[in-house]
This record gives structure tokens, sequence and C-alpha cells, in this order.
């Protein structure tokens, strides 16, 4: 079913030569006005009347334009020009003819409702006036006899009846046949329309089949009801797309894994120029924008840790140094749980705090663990403002395994290599302290009664300590706690096993922690410097303690430092 503004066109076409066709007869009838007006000498009905109803359809046509008004005012001039002529010739009867004549040309705009005006004005006007000539008979009054109606001395209602009669059966009859003509324009429209829109359709389906053949899939299309090709092309279309993509995905992947592949070829002997060159091909490749490659350095079993060797940022190399904790941040959480960690939308203070780049602010960072099987060698960090889809993560996993095995074979070279430098070394000196050794064995025997005596001396003076109830705990250079007596474990409220690998963070806020000066703490301290005074430190239950002790340096035989011990007491209530 055609809608009105579909069928408005057409009809538009057929109102256009209408109201030429009503226009010529109106002009026709103002002449015919004029013409007969020379027989009774009514010019001025003829020009005034004339004018006024010509004056009245042009006007009604311009202010309602685009509008059916004008064939409505229309109809009704018609039957103003019968009532004109009527008058002008003395109540002819073969001047209402010319209603039918209007009738006849109303028909051609196929508007039923057209003829209502006219008719509503030929019943008011033949009733009205019908009455006022009879009563004019009635009554003698020749005042009436100026009221021309009918040539006969007065209609009666049984004429009156016949009169209207049949003409509101021509009236009907052509609003039949107006009906009749409006139903055919509207079903030959829908037929033109029905052929224009599968035209239409067929248009946009070849051009919609070009786009697919061209590889243009994300083609804007829309699908009308009933449009069984186009629903087939919407279907090939999206099976097409969702190959392409396939494909794209799996090309992506397996492009990525091969040249991957080629940069540990040529670069498997040499970890940190190994780890640079894969962490600033993905940060490419995948279009981030920074990346770092942290690996596991287990040299000394007991402090294990995660060590930055290739950073990558902004299409530049980066130099830092960075060492992470197994199981601190998020580099350290994704060591233990060997899993990725993706996050999406991340605060830039949260980044700057958790993250193992820490400079920049991303939008969305991944973590992935460099592991193959149940062998973890280390952890990739990459960070982007862009979110990655799923089978990117597929992508750097597989990537991250394959590094694994090339990171571990690295690592397995590197410290054969250096076993073998360091026993080819040990064996020279060895060839060469020999006999140094047989020389010594005397002495040693005299040291060793000596230092004997120096331990049992040591142990004594250990163990005044902790009987003094001075407080005593020692460091590696690192700030992990190695040994604590019970004094200080007491004061801090810890057991011992509680404190021992653990650094000594825990007894600072987090605030100071994680500052520069803390950082310069630690680093004077490995540098040999000794620090003493006052310290305010929390206990187990975060309550702050007081301290007075200092910092001192152990070193070992060649003076190099090799761990810290803190002698402390409380002096908390004093200081209250």
């Amino acid at each position: 079913m055609a809608t009105k503004a579909q069928l408005k066109p057409f009809f538009l076409k057929i109102y256009e030569k209408s109201d030429g066709i009503i226009e010529r007869l109106l002009f026709a009838y103002f002449a015919f006005g004029i013409g007969i007006s020379f027989i009774y000498d009514t010019y001025a009905v003829g020009i005034g009347v004339g004018m006024l109803s010509l004056i009245l359809y042009f006007t009604s046509k311009q202010l309602f334009k685009g509008t059916t008004v004008n064939q409505y005012v229309a109809s009704l001039v018609a039957g103003i020009f019968m009532a004109q002529f009527i008058y002008q010739m003395h109540g002819l009867f073969e001047m209402h003819f010319t209603a039918f004549i209007a009738i006849i040309a109303l028909i051609t705009y196929q508007n039923k409702y057209a003829f209502i005006p006219q008719l509503l004005f030929v019943v008011i006007h033949h009733s009205s006036f019908a009455y006022i000539q009879y009563l004019g008979y009635i009554n003698e009054n020749e005042s009436y006899k100026q009221i021309y109606f009918t040539q006969l001395e007065f209609m009666d209602f049984q004429t009156f009846l016949f009169h209207a009669g049949l003409y509101a059966v021509g009236v009907v009859l052509a609003a039949i046949y107006t009906h009749n003509l409006e139903r055919n324009t509207i079903e030959n429209a829908e037929n033109i329309i029905k052929l224009q829109t599968a035209e239409e359709r067929m248009n946009q389906n070849i051009e919609f089949a070009k786009r697919i053949s061209e590889g243009e899939f994300n083609y804007e299309y829309t699908l009308e009801e009933g449009d069984q090709m186009g629903s087939a092309l919407v279907s090939m279309n999206s099976n097409l797309k969702e190959s392409s993509v396939r494909e794209k995905q799996e090309s992506f992947k397996n492009v990525g894994l091969t040249e991957i592949g080629d940069i540990i070829r040529n670069h498997s002997e040499n970890l940190n120029e190994l780890t640079y060159q894969i962490v600033s091909y993905l940060v490419t490749y995948m279009k981030l924008n920074q990346g770092g490659v942290f690996i596991l350095n287990d040299d000394d079993e007991d402090n294990k840790f995660l060590e930055l060797k290739g950073c990558y940022a902004y299409e530049r190399k980066k130099f830092l140094e960075k060492r992470i904790g197994i199981g601190e941040g998020l580099i350290g959480q994704c060591y233990l749980e060997r899993s990725v960690i993706y996050l999406k939308d991340v605060p830039k203070d949260y980044v700057r705090i958790t993250s193992g780049l820490g400079d920049a602010p991303p939008s969305n960072l991944i973590i992935v663990p460099i592991k193959n099987e149940d062998t973890i060698e280390g952890v990739m960090e990459l960070a982007s403002f862009k979110l990655l889809e799923q089978y990117e993560i597929d992508f750097l996993t597989r990537a991250c395994e394959n590094i694994a095995t090339t990171i571990a074979s690295a690592k397995i070279n590197a410290r054969t290599k250096l076993l073998y430098e360091e026993s080819q070394q040990q064996t020279e000196e060895m060839r060469a302290q020999e006999e140094e050794m047989r020389q010594n064995m005397e002495e040693l025997s005299a040291t060793q009664e000596e230092m004997e005596r120096t331990s049992l001396k040591f142990k004594s003076k250990y163990e005044a300590i902790n009987g003094s109830g001075v407080g005593s705990i020692e460091f590696d250079l690192y700030g992990n706690i190695v040994e604590a007596n019970d004094a200080f474990c007491e004061l801090m409220m810890y057991e011992k096993d509680e404190v021992i690998g653990k650094h000594h963070r825990i007894f600072v806020d987090k605030e100071y922690a994680q500052s520069e000066s803390y950082r310069l703490f630690w680093n004077e301290l490995g540098q040999g410097k000794l620090h003493k005074g006052e310290f305010t430190r929390y206990n187990k239950k975060g309550k702050s303690v007081i301290l007075l002790g200092a910092y001192s340096v152990l070193k070992n035989e060649h003076d190099v430092p090799v761990g810290v011990i803190k002698f402390a007491m409380d002096i908390t209530k004093l200081k209250a």
C-alpha cells in the first residue's frame, strides 16, 4: 500500500492539468457573463460578480499553494457563476446546465469531495430563491419580481424536488466516476512505485554486490523487508567479512611469529639485545606506545627478582634499570599467577605506582608471562592508548611462549660460558695457589685456633648484646631482612619468621617507602655510608616507634659492603 507522500507526485500532475482546465472554464464563464449582459443590461452583475469570483479563486490558490483548497473554491465559484447566469437571464432554465458543465470539469481533479461546495451552494441557492419567488407570487409584491430564479410564475415543491433530485443524481454519478478514476490512478501509481522500488532495490543490490566483489565489506546497506536477493547478499557479505577478519587475524599472528623467529635466530646469543629487539618489534608491529621485558634473575636462589632487560617507548630505546621483587606490583603478581593481566582504562596515578614502566600514563596495560609449559622465565609489559583485540592477546601469548624457550637457552649458555671462564680462571689460580696453600697450611692451623677464639669472643659479645635488650637487625644491601634478634622482634611486635626475607619497608609508612629520599637512603648504605640518629618506624600494629640507633655497613675482607646491621633502642616514651 502506497503512502500519501508516495502518491502525492502523481496527483500533483493531475491537479496541475485540472487547474488549467478549470481556469480556462472560469475565464470562459467570465466572458460568457459579460456577453449575456447585453441581453438584459446586466453589466454590473456580469463584470462585478465575475471579477470577484475569479479573485476568490486565484487568491485561494496563491494563499493555499500545495493544497487542494483551490479545488473546493473552484467548485464554489462555478456554482456562483451558475447563479449569476440565472439572474442575468431572468431565470432561464438552460442556465442550470452551466453547473453540470462545471461538474464535468471538476471530475478531472479525481477528488470526489470537490463537488460538495457546489452542491451545498446549489441547494442553498435554489431553496432560498425558490422560496423568495414563491412568496413574491403569493403576496403579489412587485419588489420580489426583481428576484429572477425561474421563468415560471413560481416553482412548486414537486417541481423543485425533480429539479434538485436530477441535479443530485448527476453529482452522485460524477462522484462515483471520480472515485473510480481516483482508484485507477492510485493503482497505476502503486504499480509504478513498485516498479521504481524494485528497480532502485535492484540497483542497490548491484552496487552492494560490486562493493562485496571489491572487498568493501563495511559498505552501508539497508535491507528492506521482502528483499530476498538483498538478504542473500547481506548473508554473503557477513560470511565474507568474517572470513576476511579471520584471515587478517591469522595472517597478523603468523607474520608476527615468523618475524619474531627471525629476531630470535639473529640475537639468541645476546640476551640484552634479544629482549630489546623483541620488545621494540612488538611495540611497532602492534602499534603500541611502550613496552618492557623483565627477565627472572635467579642467580641467588634466596633473592630472586625480575630485572628489566629491554625497554622501548615512543619509537626510542630506553636505558632504564629496574628490579622488581617476586610478587611486587603488577609485574611480580603476574609472575606469581603465571597468567595474563589486562587492565583497561587504567587511572594515570595507578599506572605510575604499580606499573614497571612508571613514567608514561597509558590507558591500557597488558602484562604477559614469558613461560613455556611450567617454566616461567620473565614477564613482558606493554602499554597502549588503544584497546587490544583478543587475537592480539593470543598472539602475545604465543610470542612469549616462543621467547621463553630462547631466553632459557640464552641464560643457560650465558651461565655455561661464565662457569667455563670461571673454571679456567680458577684452574690457573689454583695452580698458582697450590704452592702457597702448602706454605700456608701451618699458618692456617694457627689462624684456625685464633679464629675459634675470636668466634667464641664474637659469640659472647652477640649474646651480651641480645641480653642487654638492645635491638639488632641485619639486612642485605637491597634492604631485605637477613636476621633479627629477639629484642628487636619484641620491640616491633613481630615474630622472627614474620620478618626474615621481608623488606625494610614493612617498618616505614607507604609514602616514605615510595619516596626518592628512601631510595637514596639505601643507595648511600650500599655505598658504605653510616646513618645514625633518631628514626621513626612502625610496628606490626601500625603504631609509630621512635628508635635511637645506627645503620652500620658490614664489609668483607676486601672492604666491599656486603650488608647492613642496625642497633636500636626504643626512646618513644622518653620522647613523649
